[in-house]
């Protein structure tokens, strides 16, 4: 195991870089739970990943700025997300920065949206620095919490009991899924006639 240990101190905060900037949070979770482990230093895994949401958040709001809704139309992914995101920036304008951090899906297409609205540069910039810091303290904390509950687990049980119990999790999130996923489909939410003014 100890090669397992040097590839995981090697590449862990790489690994965490990418994927925060690309909208990763189970790659960030896993990396709390390896600092738990003590395999990862922990305040190198959060400044890794505040550091690669930051960067991420600025290099889509570029993208926004400069070709936004062209590149929006010209994905999948980002077209499906983008009235939910159009949504949150309307109703919540001075709160969305904060929101749409949490919201899972969300990112990418939020700060190209961000890029092609009225926001200045470097208020979008100020916002950021608090916000990925924010976000990277509270889920670090939760994977650090999973981490410490993982270790618990295979303490008293094993790691078959671990996988037990992951197992479990994942069947009831995959139920909570097809459960949103079907009442989404029996209650479709009616789209926007016309863009309300941005506040």
């Amino acid at each position: 195991m100890e090669w397992a240990q040097q590839i995981i101190e090697q590449y862990g905060y790489w690994a965490v870089f990418i994927g925060t900037f690309a909208e990763g949070e189970a790659v960030f979770v896993a990396a709390a739970a390896l600092a738990a482990a003590g395999l990862l230093e922990p305040w190198k895994v959060i400044v890794v990943a505040a550091i690669g949401a930051f960067i991420g958040h600025l290099f889509f709001f570029a993208l926004g700025r400069w070709r936004g809704m062209q590149i929006i139309n010209s994905f999948e992914f980002l077209r499906t997300h983008h009235p939910k995101a159009n949504r949150v920036l309307d109703h919540y304008a001075h709160w969305s920065v904060f929101i749409f951090q949490y919201l899972y899906g969300t990112r990418i297409v939020a700060a190209i949206m961000f890029g092609c609205s009225s926001i200045g540069f470097w208020r979008f910039f100020l916002l950021q620095i608090v916000n990925c810091i924010t976000w990277a303290l509270v889920i670090y904390a939760a994977g650090h919490f999973l981490g410490i509950a993982a270790l618990q687990i295979i303490e008293h049980y094993g790691f078959i009991g671990l996988m037990v119990v992951i197992g479990i999790v994942a069947v009831v999130a995959m139920l909570a899924w097809f459960g949103l996923h079907e009442y989404k489909l029996h209650h479709p939410q009616p789209e926007d006639e016309k863009e309300p003014d941005r506040k």
